[in-house]
């Protein structure tokens, strides 16, 4: 496998799954992953070598319910499809979506847990333990804002991917606001700084727009909403993702 010198910051949830899937069929291997829950103190009694994945497996439950519950009914198989069809990500782009659990080992060369607790990025220790590993490439996955703090650590650069054409298509809900303002989904691969709209923007593109054949949930936004997040989004992150890769071999 190919060497992809970047630590994934893996916040459980079908972005990080859709980002992985791109990066193992490009045939890479990422130097490390940290895996981040929010162990809240439970199960102190377990050994850590117990404790730690099963806490991370528990909020992966958690984080991709919405996928996994879409993933098994038959209902929305032509809505996947047709997403990983049009941007020809791959027919098994999504069989990382329908897994309660995923072995992220075989894609790292190291996997180590972060327990972040109600704190997430702002965690002292989680600064700290970036700190300790120097210079480093990181991808973002989610998880909420980081803090400056984190951002500013010297010979560091933290990568992610928007849902929306920069400059034109910035904050949340990305793909949603493109489709409606741009009549197309984009996304941006850019470096995250301190500052605002600063940081290097190394790709932004946009993409045909779908149009999907299936009735389903015609009277349910809610689902809709959910359908757009569970799939819809995380492709589009990943083909920007996946355009990087082939076009600069690294971020």
């Amino acid at each position: 496998m190919k060497f992809l010198d970047c630590t994934v910051l893996a916040y459980e949830g079908p972005i990080l799954r859709a980002y992985l899937s791109v990066i193992n069929t490009l045939g890479y291997k990422v130097k490390r992953i940290i895996q981040l829950y929010n162990g809240n103190c439970k199960l102190r009694w377990l050994p850590k070598k117990l404790r730690e994945p099963l806490l991370f497996s528990r909020e992966a439950l958690r984080n991709n319910y919405w996928p996994l519950k879409f993933m098994h009914d038959k209902e929305y198989t032509s809505l996947i499809d047709c997403v990983m069809d049009a941007y020809k990500l791959g027919r098994h782009f999504f069989s990382s979506f329908q897994k309660t659990y995923v072995d992220y080992s075989r894609i790292a060369e190291e996997i180590c847990y972060f327990d972040w607790q109600d704190k997430g990025w702002e965690h002292e220790q989680l600064f700290e333990l970036l700190k300790s590993f120097g210079k480093q490439t990181y991808l973002f996955t989610g998880g909420g804002l980081v803090p400056r703090c984190i951002l500013e650590l010297p010979d560091t650069e933290f990568v992610h991917v928007h849902p929306g054409f920069l400059p034109h298509t910035r904050g949340a809900d990305g793909i949603l606001w493109s489709v409606l303002t741009r009549d197309k989904p984009g996304s941006a691969c850019f470096c995250m700084v301190p500052k605002l709209n600063e940081g290097n923007v190394i790709l932004t593109e946009e993409y045909a727009p779908l149009s999907f054949k299936s009735e389903i949930a015609t009277n349910d936004l809610k689902t809709r909403y959910r359908l757009v997040f569970s799939f819809y989004d995380p492709a589009v992150r990943a083909l920007c993702l996946k355009h990087v890769l082939e076009k600069f071999g690294t971020f």
